[in-house]
């Protein structure tokens, strides 16, 4: 069972179980209603950065220090994706800091204008 604010290495491949190509950090976005009671869950891909890499404004920079990530990464509003649970390999970190988790809704608002 997944919960929302967790993120863990997903496989985007199209066949699941393919060796460790596509596999990268997502975020749990989906509530937990959701995420306990359906086999699928909505998921923001994150990736890292690099120095002088741009950041839009339907994404939000992500600190080591706060995703449990090796990485500085960023979250990708344009690539939210509703994935099966089965492609969630392992627990890699939770955002529990109450301003990044604002920062990521409004990068979510902002992207569907809502």
């Amino acid at each position: 069972m997944v919960n929302k604010w967790e993120i863990y290495y997903c496989s985007f491949d199209s066949a699941v179980g393919s060796e460790q190509r596509g596999i990268r950090p997502a975020l749990i976005l989906s509530n937990n209603a959701v995420n306990h009671l359906l086999s699928v869950c909505t998921v923001l891909s994150l990736s890292s950065v690099k120095p002088g890499d741009k950041i839009y404004p339907t994404e939000v920079l992500l600190e080591p220090a706060i995703t449990g990530l090796p990485k500085l990464s960023v979250a990708m509003m344009q690539q939210i994706r509703t994935v099966s649970q089965s492609r969630l390999t392992r627990l890699a970190g939770k955002i529990t800091d109450d301003d990044v988790r604002n920062r990521i809704l409004a990068a979510c608002r902002a992207y569907f204008e809502l």
